[in-house]
């Protein structure tokens, strides 16, 4: 059994960078024990041996949680869970915000814990004339303390030769907090006197005071400017959607390359026609028309991610607090929406931030109107089909397809915003909550981070079109190929001409025939499979699949399935997750019916405006 260390503390105090570093790219990404709260762990390798297992919890401010994913972590620290053990827990503090980080250090330590101490973020601390006794703080804190940088790898290897020594000695934890413990927690004069204690700590052990941080001040007068801040948003999703078509276009186009010679090359020795069908278009064509879009899906990542090691992921949420309010849901809602951009299970999940049920359920029934990362394939063809990649305004840099993407995009997100007010006026009222969030300084984003978190989602894309997308093309082939008249196939004749023939009339009025029918069916599994799909039913692998939607289908067609897209319900998993965090079905049923009639509404609107003007 693999030593186990986990590292717990506040939100943005660099834990995640700290984990990074320690493990490298030997990481995983699972769940807790019962709760969907995101898990990562990762392993310290040695001689090509894992020695030490790291496990990153969710942020915490206090023992007194006050939100779920906060509650994880509590139950974590106090061994609620049977299957939740650790030999040893590394509280990781900011340097650079020692006055609200030591909160956390003193409840811990008068539990009876056998601290080890990160003092993180050392470099930004002495770059703004920080110097502290740490001998000192130590002795006061009666825990190790190792001044450690994430960025720069200052103590790294300090903490890991620490954490192997006592993890050889020490048993697993089993502290408990008593129930009157829990109360002194919640008191008034529990919370002045711990702060007057730090107070008194930092006093001891500051020989130089931390300068303000006049840089991030600077640039924040115009961030968070309630004109020019709504602007700056704006100019960054457009130049980041502009982008992503300009930078994937020459990596798609040699996946693109690659699958289609690898067809080629097995036409070539497969005489077999069967077994040549279902190699090529079956498993080449099926996967690699999906797998084509893996640039995108990738550099919107990397995007994503380098806005939140840049510190701009957490104003954006400041920005928009006033709005959203309006709109019925919290501040805090940003976050979740935000990262449902990239896919709406980790969104839902993430509301678990907001301690209002009621916001918080508006939150989770509004997030699947939000464009996850799994629809950007759909656009790419849909858009590359009807839109010319022309400029705008006759500017070189701003592109037609990237401004409709933007678009589609921001459709997605206003319709989020009129579902929540609608909501807002119809469920139950509550108390509001108040946005209360600390704004990290603005940082320089590591190349390394950058790069791991990229190839981490990458590999989460690839086993998945290693295995839901693999096999939903492969039935989607024996659906279009069987069964054969006289021994030929006949895509008119086949089960997928049955099925979607079936759903025909329903679709119908939306410019939907049969072959597109078959098409949104494995689409519920999952949404980037439609691309597949359609490849297969069309018989045109991903160079031709434009050409074909525009010579099989009218405009009005692709609009309105273009159009669906935006608010088609979400796929099985996201259901099955708003089950879980609902405890029950009638929440995620309600949410299938509102954006399946969303869909069919405006997609319906879409095709007879298209017909009546074009």
């Amino acid at each position: 059994m693999n030593l186990q260390v986990a590292l717990v503390g506040m939100p943005n105090v660099g834990k995640t960078a700290l984990f990074n570093k320690l493990t490298g790219s030997f990481q995983r990404v699972a769940n807790f024990p019962g709760v969907t709260v995101e898990k990562k762990t990762g392993w310290v390798i040695e001689d090509g041996k894992k020695i030490l297992e790291i496990i990153d919890l969710p942020g915490i401010y206090s023992l007194d949680a006050t939100t779920l994913d906060e509650k994880v972590t509590k139950d974590f620290l106090l061994k609620k869970e049977k299957e939740q053990t650790a030999n040893l827990f590394v509280l990781v503090l900011d340097a650079t915000n020692l006055d609200k980080s030591l909160y956390l250090a003193l409840q811990l330590r008068q539990l009876g814990y056998p601290l080890l101490i990160a003092l993180n973020l050392m470099d930004e601390a002495k770059k703004r004339g920080l110097k502290v006794d740490i001998e000192k703080l130590a002795n006061l804190l009666n825990a190790e303390v190792i001044p450690t940088s994430a960025a720069t790898g200052e103590g790294i290897k300090e903490l890991t030769d620490s954490i192997k020594k006592r993890t050889h000695s020490l048993p697993i934890y089993n502290i408990e907090l008593p129930n009157e413990m829990q109360k002194t927690f919640r008191s008034p004069e529990y919370v002045n006197r711990t702060f007057k204690q730090i107070d008194e700590i930092l006093k001891e052990v500051t020989l130089s005071p931390l300068r303000p941080d006049t840089f991030s001040q600077k640039i924040d007068h115009f961030i968070l400017h309630p004109i020019w801040g709504i602007i700056i948003l704006f100019l960054v999703l457009i130049i980041m959607f502009q982008t992503l078509f300009s930078w994937s276009s020459p990596l798609s186009d040699l996946i693109e390359f690659v699958f289609s010679y690898s067809g080629e090359l097995i036409s070539k020795y497969i005489s077999h026609p069967l077994l040549k069908s279902f190699l090529v278009d079956g498993v080449i064509n099926g996967v690699g028309g999906v797998l084509v879009f893996l640039p995108q899906i990738v550099i919107l990542f990397l995007f994503t991610q380098f806005l939140e090691d840049l510190g701009y992921l957490g104003r954006a949420a400041f920005i928009m607090d006033s709005f959203m309010r309006k709109m019925g849901l919290p501040g805090k809602a940003v976050i979740p929406l935000l990262s449902s951009h990239a896919c709406a299970i980790p969104g839902i999940m993430s509301t678990r931030v907001i301690e209002n049920y009621r916001e918080r359920l508006i939150t989770m029934l509004v997030i699947p109107l939000t464009t996850c990362s799994a629809r950007l394939p759909v656009y790419a063809v849909l858009i590359g089909a009807i839109i010319p990649d022309s400029p705008v305004f006759g500017l070189g840099f701003l592109r037609l397809p990237g401004l409709v993407l933007f678009g589609l995009y921001g459709l997605g997100f206003f319709s989020a915003m009129m579902m929540s007010l609608i909501l807002k006026k119809s469920l139950p009222h509550s108390s509001p909550s108040m946005l209360l969030m600390e704004l990290p300084p603005y940082r320089v984003p590591k190349l390394k981070n950058l790069l791991l978190v990229m190839k981490n989602k990458g590999q989460i894309f690839l086993k998945k079109a290693g295995g839901i997308i693999l096999i939903i093309s492969i039935i989607i082939w024996m659906l279009v190929t069987f069964p054969q008249q006289n021994g030929q196939t006949s895509i008119e004749f086949s089960y997928a001409a049955s099925i979607g023939r079936t759903f025909e009339p329903l679709f119908k009025p939306l410019g939907f025939d049969w072959r597109i029918t078959t098409a949104l069916i494995p689409s519920i599994g999952a949404r980037e499979v439609v691309v597949s799909a359609l490849s297969l039913v069309l018989s045109a692998d991903e160079q031709n699949m434009s050409a074909a939607l525009v010579e099989q289908f009218g405009l009005g067609t692709l609009v309105a399935l273009l159009v669906w897209f935006v608010f088609a319900p979400q796929c099985i998993s996201t259901f099955a997750v708003m089950k879980r965090e609902t405890n029950g079905y009638l929440w995620p049923s309600v949410m299938v019916a509102y954006t399946m009639i969303l869909a069919y509404t405006f997609a319906f609107v879409a095709r007879s405006l298209v017909t009546l003007w074009f």
